[in-house]
């Protein structure tokens, strides 16, 4: 079947799956060779990451299910949040490095280990126990996430894990110097997230982030 004979909805298919990543990706590598484009680039990322938190946080007002954490839809948005933040960095970092790899490796579970190279390489992180801690972390949070966006009829919840997300939130936006891009409400609501503990076990050996 020649272009033209093609059925509508499989040619807007090929342009989703094929035609609009190229060009984006296109347009991204002319973005990171302009300063000033490529600052305001960072700052349209963040406000991305900002507009799913502020779903999370609507999802802890209309949901009293869980009163600290909302239902485990709640997962979700935290799993977009940390695989997010995780990609901004890794992108701000080297934003040529990163779009070098083919988009569909461009995964939490491929990408952790370079960010914990990241903080190893730039000195940020020198507690071996906290680098593997963080490690396990997105592991946990990977899984978790896969858990409920793949709906297998079955999984393991506890509210206690959420804890988790926040510390690694609160972690790697306190060492990449990035919490002057969430506003003081949001930097207010992480923190408070990070510090207050479960009761009654300790899921990490060493807390990421502490004060």
């Amino acid at each position: 079947m020649d272009e033209k004979g093609k059925q509508p909805l499989h040619r807007r298919l090929e342009v989703i799956k094929f035609t609009i990543p190229k060009e984006f990706e296109c347009k991204l590598i002319e973005i990171i060779k302009d300063p000033i484009k490529l600052d305001n680039y960072k700052r349209d990322l963040f406000d991305d990451w900002k507009y799913i938190f502020d779903f999370y946080k609507k999802l802890l007002e209309e949901d009293r299910r869980e009163s600290r954490f909302g239902t485990p839809l709640g997962y979700i948005f935290l799993g977009v949040l940390a695989e997010g933040l995780v990609k901004i960095i890794l992108f701000f970092d080297n934003p040529s490095e990163y779009l070098g790899q083919e988009p569909r490796k461009r995964t939490l579970g491929n990408l952790k280990n370079r960010l914990k190279k990241l903080l190893k390489d730039h000195k940020k992180e020198s507690n071996e126990t906290k680098i593997k801690e963080f490690e396990d972390s997105l592991e946990l949070i990977n899984s978790l996430r896969n858990n409920f966006i793949h709906f297998p009829f079955y999984y393991s919840d506890d509210f206690r894990f959420r804890w988790i997300f926040f510390q690694v939130f609160a972690y790697l936006l306190d060492k990449f110097s990035l919490w002057g891009y969430l506003d003081s409400s949001e930097v207010e609501f992480i923190k408070e997230a990070a510090l207050k503990k479960p009761e009654g076990v300790s899921l990490l050996e060493v807390d990421l982030y502490e004060q």
